[in-house]
């Protein structure tokens, strides 16, 4: 389970919403977002903040220790700085908006006339200037090199060293054996040797985030082994709890998986223009966007049962009964999108796009069996409406999947909140390929 699953549980345990849980923590709905999302770390303060609030300890909101005991007051200068490097670790690194992009490029490019028209003044002495400089480029790589080449050892020896320190097992190992799309289940086998044996001792293992069915057996050499039957989720950590005669246990993190549900789908995304509208009198309006370069929708996807080079076992993709493309705020549905019509799929707009009509457009994307295409659109458009905005929305263009099996899922193409101005809608960093339905409101 990471940070992010771990903060929403407690949070909806506890009865608070969203803006609620940032009210007592002194930020924004969006920062909440982007932590449950796990688009972004909470920092070190706000974490200490979480874990009083939870009444947990900052190592189990992190992951770093399996049962949500009690917090326990004022972190130690150790602890302390244990959290701050795993934060430090895992925080997702900032990202650019487009404009912001846009802004440096452009300024990149005026640097480099500048710098051009200044060499052109001293061209007699280009060639020299050249050679420097490919000298201290070449230098400077070099450098460069060896210096994230002795950061990357030494974190991941830092944490190597932290797994061995924590680890009870002296072997173990995890496999995903087959998945069952039509009963949402996944089969995997695990085993453990624990790294002390007592005789008398049992081993049981389970999975965080799945109801599971376990067959446990004991092998040679103190190895425990287990056959594990789980209800298929998004995210899966495998777990064994160690268990001694004496009455104590021991739990160690075997391996954890993410995307499984999502990967029985395929692998589509709405792409909507929706960033940088104007907001006015707290609304911002959604207007007729067919043929229009300024606003546009598209559904876009590869599915995942052509790719090559797939690890073995990799899930397999369901057959869609239905597809939907819906605008959300705060993960509640504003409104239904509609598909343009496209010869020999859809011969009419319509908002729900069929099972057999999927095929079609699949069919359309492999060029009848060409398979010279390797991405195929179908574009969608909303009613001009105006929708209600305000400080902390988050908004989302999602696609809605429904299979054959009557399963759901649910794959937002980004997400939009409003600039520190209020005064436009703008992209959210995070991560938005979860495709677990918990928590969306369709209709």
């Amino acid at each position: 389970m990471t940070t992010g699953r771990r903060v929403a549980q407690k949070r909806k345990e506890l009865g608070l919403s969203q803006e609620a849980l940032g009210e007592k923590l002194g930020v924004s709905r969006q920062s909440i977002y982007k932590w449950e999302s796990d688009g972004a770390l909470p920092e070190v303060e706000k974490l200490v903040a979480l874990s009083r609030l939870f009444g947990v300890s900052v190592g189990w909101l992190l992951g770093v220790e399996e049962e949500a005991a009690p917090s326990g007051g004022e972190l130690t200068a150790e602890q302390l700085a244990l959290v701050e490097e795993i934060a430090a670790r895992y925080a997702p690194k900032p990202r650019l908006s487009v404009r912001r992009r846009v802004v440096v490029k452009l300024s990149a490019v005026t640097a480099a006339v500048c710098l051009c028209v200044v060499l052109w003044g001293f061209y007699r002495r280009l060639e020299d200037l050249t050679r420097n400089y490919s000298y201290l480029q070449a230098a400077i790589i070099q450098v460069e090199a060896g210096v994230n080449g002795q950061i990357g050892g030494v974190s991941s020896r830092v944490e190597e060293l932290l797994q061995e320190q924590n680890a009870v097992t002296a072997d173990y190992g995890v496999s995903l054996r087959n998945v069952n799309v039509a009963g949402n289940r996944a089969k995997f086998t695990a085993y453990a040797v624990p790294r002390t044996y007592v005789e008398g001792m049992r081993a049981a293992f389970y999975a965080e985030g799945g109801d599971c069915r376990v067959i446990v057996s004991q092998g040679d050499g103190h190895r425990f082994e287990a056959d594990l039957y789980c209800e298929l989720e998004e995210a899966m950590t495998i777990c064994v709890d160690f268990l001694y005669p004496d009455g104590t246990r021991q739990t160690q993190v075997l391996k954890r998986y993410t995307g499984l549900y999502g990967q029985t789908f395929p692998a589509v995304r709405a792409d909507y223009a929706l960033g940088f509208k104007p907001v006015e009198n707290g609304t911002f309006a959604l207007v007729e966007s067919r043929g229009s370069r300024e606003e546009y929708g598209r559904l876009d996807w590869n599915p995942m049962g052509i790719q090559p080079g797939l690890p073995e076992n990799t899930p397999p993709v369901a057959e869609l009964e239905s597809l939907r493309v819906g605008l959300f705020r705060n993960m509640k549905l504003v409104d239904w999108a509609v598909f343009t019509v496209t010869p020999g799929v859809v011969e009419e707009e319509t908002a729900v796009l069929t099972g057999e009509q999927w095929k079609a457009l699949d069919k359309l994307r492999q060029n009848d069996g060409g398979g010279t295409r390797g991405y195929q659109w179908l574009n969608f458009h909303f009613a001009p409406q105006e929708v209600p905005a305000e400080a902390g929305d988050v908004f989302q263009v999602a696609a809605v999947m429904e299979d054959v099996y009557g399963r759901t899922a649910v794959r937002s193409g980004g997400a939009f909140g409003l600039d520190e101005g209020w005064k436009e809608l703008t992209n959210l960093d995070g991560d938005t390929s979860n495709t677990d339905p918990e928590g969306w409101v369709l209709e």
